[in-house]
């Protein structure tokens, strides 16, 4: 699903406490759609950008696109595994010491 959101091989998302984060823009700029049950995608309405993806399987989290953070903020953050690792796709190579997998499930189903 996140490689149809985004048009693109993979996405990097960057998990957050979603109480915690702050956006910038206008709050009136997102448009929200619901993915799949229980998991909703919110992208700018001006230009068409994802940002944001929440699910009910981890409640509290807000998931947001790495590039569509304050470069100075995107620098201080560091991978820390390569999630869904089993439905990447098929070209992918990376040559990296990170786990790889699926995500644990944070209690939530």
């Amino acid at each position: 699903m996140c490689r149809r959101a985004q048009g693109a091989g993979y996405v990097t998302w960057v998990g957050t406490d979603g109480e915690r984060f702050a956006l910038i823009s206008p709050a009136d700029t997102l448009r929200q759609y619901e993915s799949s049950p229980g998991a909703t995608r919110s992208f700018c309405s001006r230009c068409g950008t994802p940002l944001f993806f929440e699910s009910k399987r981890w409640p509290g989290e807000l998931h947001v696109t790495l590039a569509s953070l304050d470069p100075a903020v995107a620098a201080t953050l560091h991978p820390q595994m390569h999630a869904y690792w089993s439905n990447r796709a098929p070209w992918i190579e990376v040559g990296d010491d990170l786990p790889r997998g699926d995500p644990p499930d944070h209690g939530s189903g």
